[in-house]
């Protein structure tokens, strides 16, 4: 034991904080995010948590999950409070005695480092990290499917920035980021205002201006589609392309006259006016998407429209949208309508029984179109709430590589409420149910333990791909079953060590 080391189990013992070990693996090209609780016996003032010793080549970041308050359930008044916001670089804070904090740490494994075991310290404790022999891809290059939405004018009312200046891009921009490092593979973009009604706490508005003409002729503006999208993709988001929608809540669609007075007009499926708003448009788009080079990557996409309103939107698409894609989330099984050609789908977790999967994901696959799963504000359990355990947000996220699906989709990645630091409440709505990040891009600890999920689905998916441990993979995937994993009370932790060990054994 060197003297540096003697010296720091000297204060730690003074400070009545014992050291321990913590054992965790990567694979080389990994970023790695672990979380444990300081082991404090008596009053520390000036706790700061550091890293010391990381080998050269690693890149890792500190901190501490900051407590967040949020009502217990909506509209109760009982408050209570989680450990969720990431705060890097957390400065000097008290802990009193028997009021441990959750340190939160991040550890980027170069792609050339070499296999073996290394060793630094977090907070004082040892860390013992084993690289695997294996590389981990970019998450540009991952398979998995993630679609987690974004609101750009959440960030806006945030920032007190005019939608789309330069000011409101500078903020979106480490959100986006951050969220690209996750995998994200889709943009999310509007065709017009209020494509989900205002059940946000901030409204979306269009990116693209609807004007009819004085001759009753319509004419459209893609300059902030195609500033956004250009955007998205300069942030490492993509390839693909979600515009909402063409069936908004309540069927009100908007535009505006040429004096810039506001059209609002009832355009339900079928109707006479409906074909009178989305033709012109949808013949318009095409021909612009095509001139952008991304026709191939944009999905019309709907979020739990009746089938009814499916089956007329896919026709409706299907002639006049020469081969545009179509892109829904719902509850209904596709095999039962084959006349909608859904390109990309995402049932709700309920719907995705054995029966589904056996009628659904072979021909999907084959026909090449996407299936993932989606989650909301239900169900209760796993789910990635402010009072979701943290092992519930892993497994949603590996959740797709045990089933066969390509990823998840889930509503919001930062539909903020008024100020989600100091109240996560927000309506109908459990606390942590619009977003995952924070306004300063700090990270929840709930998006950090859905990386690790995801993480996790990709090197399963190489290893099955090698299909060189067939039977162990298919053991472990068989253990991920929802409708045990929702009972109450099911405790997730030993299932996420199971799959960690899994997919990091030499």
């Amino acid at each position: 034991m060197n003297k540096m080391t003697v010296m720091m189990a000297v204060a730690l013992m003074a400070a009545g904080v014992t050291a321990r070990t913590h054992e965790v693996s990567a694979w080389k090209g990994e970023t790695l995010a672990f979380e444990f609780e300081t082991a404090v016996e008596k009053t520390e003032i000036g706790f700061q948590p550091k890293l010391e010793g990381l080998p050269a080549g690693f890149v890792g970041k500190i901190g501490l999950a900051r407590p967040v308050k949020f009502e217990r359930q909506p509209h109760s008044g009982e408050f209570i409070t989680a450990r969720d916001r990431v705060e890097w670089n957390a400065k000097e804070t008290a802990l009193a005695a028997g009021c441990p904090r959750l340190v939160v740490v991040e550890v980027k494994v170069p792609a050339s480092a070499k296999p073996g075991t290394v060793t630094f310290k977090a907070s004082g404790d040892e860390v013992k990290l084993t690289v695997v022999d294996r590389v981990l891809p970019p998450a540009k290059e991952w398979k998995y499917f993630l679609d987690l939405w974004q609101h750009p004018w959440a960030v806006s009312r945030w920032e007190n920035a005019k939608p789309f200046s330069k000011a409101h891009y500078d903020a979106m921009r480490p959100l986006w980021t951050a969220l690209a490092d996750c995998g994200q593979k889709v943009l999310t973009t509007t065709l017009t205002k209020l494509p989900w009604n205002h059940q946000c706490f901030d409204g979306y508005d269009t990116m693209i201006r609807h004007i009819r003409k004085a001759d009753g002729t319509w004419t459209f503006d893609y300059s902030v589609f195609d500033e956004y999208v250009a955007f998205g993709k300069s942030c490492g988001i993509g390839p693909y392309i979600a515009c909402y929608t063409m069936v908004p809540w309540k069927y009100f669609v908007y535009g505006e006259t040429e004096d810039g007075k506001e059209l609002k007009i009832q355009a339900n499926p079928g109707t006479a006016a409906f074909e009178d708003y989305w033709k012109p448009f949808l013949v318009d788009f095409v021909k612009h998407l095509k001139e952008k080079g991304w026709f191939e990557q944009t999905y019309i996409s709907m979020d739990e429209r009746a089938p009814e309103d499916m089956r007329k939107i896919s026709a409706f698409v299907v002639k006049y949208g020469e081969g545009l894609k179509i892109a829904t989330a719902g509850n209904f099984d596709p095999s039962t309508m084959p006349d909608l050609k859904l390109q990309n789908y995402s049932p709700v977790i309920d719907t995705v029984t054995d029966d589904f999967l056996a009628k659904n994901l072979e021909q999907r696959r084959k026909a090449g179109f996407i299936t993932t799963y989606y989650v909301c504000c239900a169900p209760h359990q796993p789910n990635t709430f402010m009072d979701s355990p943290l092992p519930e947000a892993f497994w949603l996220g590996f959740y797709p590589a045990a089933k066969g699906l390509d990823g998840l989709l889930r509503w919001a990645y930062n539909s903020w409420p008024y100020d989600p630091r100091h109240d996560a409440s927000y309506g109908n709505w459990r606390a942590g149910d619009t977003y995952f990040i924070y306004q300063d891009a700090s990270p929840s600890v709930r998006l950090l333990e859905l990386r690790n999920g995801i993480i996790a689905a990709e090197k399963f998916r190489i290893l099955k791909e090698e299909g060189k441990r067939d039977a162990e993979l298919a053991e472990l995937a068989a253990k991920y079953d929802y409708f045990k994993a929702r009972k109450q009370g099911v405790d997730l932790a030993p299932l996420r060590a199971e799959t960690l060990k899994v997919v990091n054994a030499k």
